[in-house]
């Protein structure tokens, strides 16, 4: 399947240039995030809205001027629209069950309970303008992140080391890259190798965008559901 990519995988430097870009953008939130929330809720949310669109509109910009390829390079709908959609359906489904196990059981291994990152901003956010834009963040990160970690990351990697190796690297750095804590970050590496297999199994990135989707979304629901029982 990634034979099909193997134009863009000539490109690594422009991959590597986004993982750089967007690294530095999740180091800046972080930094910047705690003075702008004693200013309220809103300031935070905004900062991650701006942060998560770059995430998107970088890696684009980058392979349409600098790489000179265009959107199809990546590969969106390769064995039909009804394909990509269906599978992307089947991956979410596969992937909350496996991480509605790891968040229930995890504290058998790290002695605490765990505590969603996303979740966590939500439930400390009261204004309605914000919520919309941290809602609204959490899908748009879908199409980002399928864009540069299995859109470029992962046929730029199978390129040089084989689908095996690439399929652990490119979510060892997709984990690194978040900043998470150890217990977070163990459940995000498997997600990064479903998302991967995801791609692999339709040949189109729109089926790890569709499960990215599906996965943000309903942790985004969930939490808001909860939010508004308890307002």
């Amino acid at each position: 399947m990634l034979n099909l990519f193997q134009q863009y995988a000539k490109a690594p430097g422009i991959t590597l240039a986004v993982i750089i870009a967007v690294s530095i953008l999740v180091l800046l939130e972080k930094a910047f995030h705690p003075t702008l929330a004693s200013h309220g809720d809103f300031y935070p949310a905004l900062l991650s809205f701006l942060v998560i669109s770059s995430k998107t509109v970088i890696p684009l910009l980058l392979i349409g001027t600098l790489a000179g390829l265009n959107g199809s390079c990546l590969g969106w709908v390769n064995g039909g629209l009804w394909q990509s959609l269906w599978k992307g359906v089947v991956l979410a489904a596969g992937m909350m069950v496996f991480a509605g196990l790891y968040q229930k059981y995890s504290h058998l291994i790290f002695g605490t309970p765990y505590v969603s990152t996303g979740g966590s901003a939500l439930g400390h956010t009261s204004s309605g303008i914000a919520i919309a834009l941290l809602l609204t963040a959490a899908l748009l990160n879908a199409f980002g992140e399928e864009i540069i970690f299995r859109g470029m990351l992962l046929p730029v990697l199978s390129n040089r080391f084989g689908i095996a190796v690439s399929l652990i690297l490119q979510s060892l750095i997709f984990t690194l890259y978040h900043f998470f804590p150890l217990q977070n970050s163990v459940l995000l590496f498997f997600m990064g190798i479903f998302f991967a297999l995801g791609y692999l199994w339709s040949g189109s990135l729109l089926t790890p965008v569709i499960a990215h989707l599906i996965e943000n979304g309903t942790g985004s629901v969930y939490y808001l559901i909860r939010l508004l029982s308890h307002s």
